[in-house]
């Protein structure tokens, strides 16, 4: 390879690399500003799950994440990809309001997490 073409290499690797940080970024930003009603949104952006699989963190529920009876989940899937989170499996395109009515532990598979269990709490209100 010339050193030119190396250059150009690396020049592109580096975009490559920013552009998906950046949609990581993205997609933190986008689970934080909940709208039309709900107490906590998660926006899953296009790319999401390509992100996941190639070993970004999309963790969508930080660790100790809570909820209250009465509050309502909203889940607005724009990835081209079925989402799975804990309990809560969203289609391409759909979005999921979940209002919870019972304390307890909200628990499953969370697709973007390679296999690892999602959780959360659902405390009384």
């Amino acid at each position: 390879m010339t050193p030119r073409k190396d250059r150009y290499t690396a020049i592109g690797a580096v975009l490559v690399a920013g552009l998906l940080a950046g949609a990581a970024v993205m997609v933190i930003l986008a689970v934080r500003g909940p709208s039309g009603g709900a107490d906590y949104e998660v926006v899953i952006q296009p790319g999401t799950a390509a992100l996941a699989e190639s070993g970004f963190d999309v963790d969508f529920f930080p660790e100790g994440f809570t909820m209250r009876v009465g509050q309502t989940l909203v889940i607005r899937n724009r990835d081209n990809q079925v989402a799975t989170m804990g309990p809560f499996v969203v289609a391409p395109g759909e979005t999921l309001t979940k209002q919870f009515t019972e304390p307890g532990t909200v628990e499953g598979y969370c697709s973007f997490t390679g296999g690892a269990r999602a959780f959360f709490t659902v405390l009384p209100a």
